[in-house]
Order: C-alpha cells, then sequence, then structure tokens
C-alpha cells in the first residue's frame, strides 16, 4: 500500500522526539495509536523502520532513508498546501515581467528578492523584448506588466507610469576615426556608421533615434556594445553599460555640437488597461512604483 501522509507525519515527529510516547503526547494522541501508524507504515513499505531491542527505538538504516525522503514529501505538501491557499486568496500561480532592457536587472534585484520572499510559491518568468516586441507581450497576454523606454505611439489598451530616465551617451572605440574629435557634428555623425537596436518587429520605434545613412542593426544592448568596442560604428548606449568600458578606456564619449548634453530617454512601467493584475501583479507594480517615488522624494 503506499504510505498514507498522516503516517509520515508520525515518522517525523517519532523521529524527532525520540520515543514513541513523546510523540504521543506532542500529536496529542494515545500511545497505542502512534505505535500502531508505525507499524502499519512499516508493513505498508514492507521494512523494518526502528529497531526497537533496546529502551528507546532507534532508526534503522532502511528507517534514515525512509525519514528522508519522508522530510522531502512533507515539505511539498506544506508548499502544495501554501498554493492552494494563496490561490485562493486570489494570488496567482504565475506572472511574466517584460523589460526592454536587460542591462536594467541589476536595481531591479533588490525588488526581486523581496517578490521571492513575499510569494514564494508565484513562478516569475522574466521576459527582454525590444521595442515594439514588448507592447505586443503585453496586448497579446503573454505578458502582465513591462518596463520599457517610452514609447512614440503608445496603445489606447496599455496604462504607462513614469520610472525615471536613462542616460545613453554616444561612444565609439578609441581607434574609431570620431573620436578624435574634439566635437562632433551632425554631418559626421550622419556619415559615419551608427549601430543601433532592433526588436522583431519593423516598426517605427526602430528608426527613432536613427541620424546615420548606414546602421547595422542589432538585437539587444550588450550586442551593440561589442560592435562598437570593436570600432564598427557610433551608438547611444545605456550609461550604466558604457560606465565600466569608459573607466577601462575602451570606449570614449562623443560631444555632439547639435546637443545640449548627453541624450537620456524617460522609463516606464506598463500594464494592460482591461486586464487586473492579480495580488502578485499589484504588488510588484506597486513597488516599483514606490521606488520611483522614493528616488523622486531623494533627489
Amino acid at each position: 500500500m503506499t504510505p498514507s501522509l498522516e503516517q509520515l507525519r508520525t515518522l517525523l515527529v517519532v523521529a524527532d522526539q525520540g520515543s514513541f510516547s513523546a510523540a504521543a503526547r506532542h500529536l496529542g494522541k494515545a500511545q497505542s495509536v502512534v505505535s500502531s501508524a508505525i507499524a502499519n507504515l512499516e508493513i505498508d513499505l514492507d521494512l523494518t523502520l526502528f529497531d526497537r531491542s533496546g529502551r528507546m527505538p532507534r532508526l534503522t538504516p532502511q528507517g534514515e532513508r525512509i525519514l528522508a525522503e519522508a522530510r522531502l514529501v512533507m515539505a511539498r505538501c506544506g508548499e502544495l498546501t501554501a498554493l492552494a491557499g494563496e490561490l485562493a486568496a486570489g494570488v496567482e500561480p504565475r506572472l511574466t515581467l517584460a523589460v526592454d532592457d536587460d542591462t536594467w536587472l541589476p536595481w531591479l534585484g533588490d525588488l526581486l528578492e523581496a517578490f521571492s520572499l513575499r510569494f514564494p510559491t508565484v513562478e516569475l518568468e522574466l521576459l527582454f523584448p525590444l521595442l515594439e516586441d514588448l507592447h505586443q507581450l503585453l496586448l497579446s497576454g503573454r505578458a502582465q506588466l513591462g518596463i520599457s523606454y517610452e514609447q512614440l505611439a503608445p496603445s489606447p489598451d496599455i496604462v504607462a507610469a513614469p520610472l525615471g530616465r536613462v542616460t545613453m551617451p554616444l561612444v565609439v572605440a578609441p581607434s574609431h576615426p570620431l573620436a578624435g574629435q574634439q566635437s562632433t557634428t551632425l554631418d559626421a555623425l550622419q556619415g559615419s556608421r551608427q549601430i543601433m537596436v532592433t526588436g522583431r518587429h519593423d516598426g517605427q520605434e526602430r528608426q527613432r533615434f536613427r541620424v546615420a545613412s548606414r546602421v547595422w542593426w542589432a538585437e539587444g544592448d550588450m550586442a551593440v556594445l561589442e560592435l562598437v568596442r570593436r570600432g564598427l560604428g557610433w551608438a547611444s548606449i545605456p550609461d550604466v553599460l558604457v560606465e565600466g568600458p569608459l573607466a577601462r578606456g575602451e570606449l570614449v564619449c562623443l560631444t555632439p555640437t547639435f546637443l545640449a548634453g548627453p541624450p537620456a530617454m524617460s522609463t516606464e512601467l506598463l500594464w494592460h488597461r482591461a486586464r487586473p493584475l492579480g495580488q502578485a501583479g499589484r504588488w510588484l507594480k506597486e513597488a516599483l512604483q514606490a521606488r520611483t517615488r522614493g528616488q523622486g522624494e531623494e533627489g
């Protein structure tokens, strides 16, 4: 027969308490009930779990092994019970967060750690789509929350809340011809290859900051960074990505004559207007917005 959860729980209590009588007191049952439960478990498993020859019962080697497995089974049972409770309380089993730029993951780390403690049973999925790809995930319901750069043509079905701004300096490799210029004109940028991020939808977003007539496209800022480091063109890249390469002399910043300072882009938290979030999604949304408010107060 298959052991019952009650039998496994009794096994754990007897092992932890050290005797059948102590286990009975702990469980609030008669000692005969505890002894019968262990005896029936041994019959079901066709194993001797306790050596009863001494004054106190001792686990046999087989009993030690079964005990380890029983602890795992009971732990999983506890997780199942917790999951059922959360689902009954309106906590969604799965949450997908789509992030336009994977370089934001470090600052998301603290919130994700807190999320894991608050919702240990929720399956979290992180996706890193680019440009219009992210909005398509929200519109289709594939993702419930998104973090994106401000869109040129936002969908009326998507709610956007501000998160902050990201500075994106123009950079090239030291060996690039533009690196030797004290200041960079618009004509110079237009005449040199530009490296740009692209998504998988051929929309207007990818053309948004196009300056040059010749462009190489890359799916992700890390790929753009590597191409620029190799001297294959210039690009506007998030500052968090270029801080290290700039400090190591692998990149240099350009100073465009037609800009007052480095370009910057606003970032937004997104969700679908008609799809209500579960408890976990609402918590993460509010935590992200609280973080933004906190930064504004500090600034």
